[in-house]
């Protein structure tokens, strides 16, 4: 699962716009809100948070910030970690069965 996570951070961005990939980990929500004004919502580098449950808590959220890039980025390698899965399972389950 590391080089999955490897692949997503060191993935090069794809846009060609002038302006350099923003990190919103190191952006207050008024900052994200003022770089989200200059662009189109479908913009590579419009940021996107959503509200994702903290690990072992029941009530807890976070609230998780990424370009739509990286947003892109990660459900590709999630998509492929998946199917990858998939096809282990449907591997090891045909030669188990001899």
């Amino acid at each position: 699962m590391s080089i999955l996570f490897t692949l997503l951070l060191t993935a090069a961005p794809a846009s060609a716009t002038a302006m350099p990939e923003p990190n919103p980990a190191e952006m207050s929500a008024a900052e994200i809100r003022a770089h989200n004004k200059q662009l189109d919502r479908k913009d590579p580098y419009f940021i996107k948070c959503v509200r994702e449950a903290d690990t072992g808590s029941l009530v807890g959220r976070k609230p998780v910030c990424r370009t739509n890039e990286r947003w892109a980025v990660l459900e590709k390698v999630q998509r492929a970690g998946a199917d990858q899965l998939a096809r282990d399972m449907t591997t090891n389950s045909h030669s188990s069965g001899n």
